[in-house]
């Protein structure tokens, strides 16, 4: 297999996993989400390494920018949904906090 070949297979496989975490952040599977991000993120690390020089080929080249825009698409649409769970928790996380100090306040001079 020609380096160049096994270069365009992982961003193929970057673009899989970009749409298994859209995917997971659409069910709110947070977990599942973190943990596809995780294994991507070492995929593009490997890619650092092995992506060097743009490909010979013009239709690898343009094959390689549609793969790269459409990861980048997903992407952005993966931030939307994480910033919306992201606000919610950090409600319900102040929620939590204002019951807790209620709580102390009111909760010690109880009889």
């Amino acid at each position: 297999m020609t380096g160049e070949l096994q270069i365009m297979q992982r961003y193929e496989k970057a673009l899989a996993l970009t749409r298994s975490m859209l995917e997971a952040a659409q069910k709110s599977e947070w977990e599942r989400l973190v943990a596809v991000e995780r294994e991507r993120t070492s995929l593009v690390d490997q890619l650092r390494d092995l992506d060097r020089e743009p490909p010979r080929d013009a239709r690898e080249r343009e094959r390689k920018r549609a793969l790269l825009c459409e990861i980048m698409q997903l992407d952005e649409q993966i931030e939307n949904l994480t910033r919306d769970w992201m606000r919610e928790l950090r409600e319900v996380l102040s929620s939590i906090k204002a019951e807790e100090r209620l709580s102390r306040t009111y909760g010690a001079s109880s009889p």
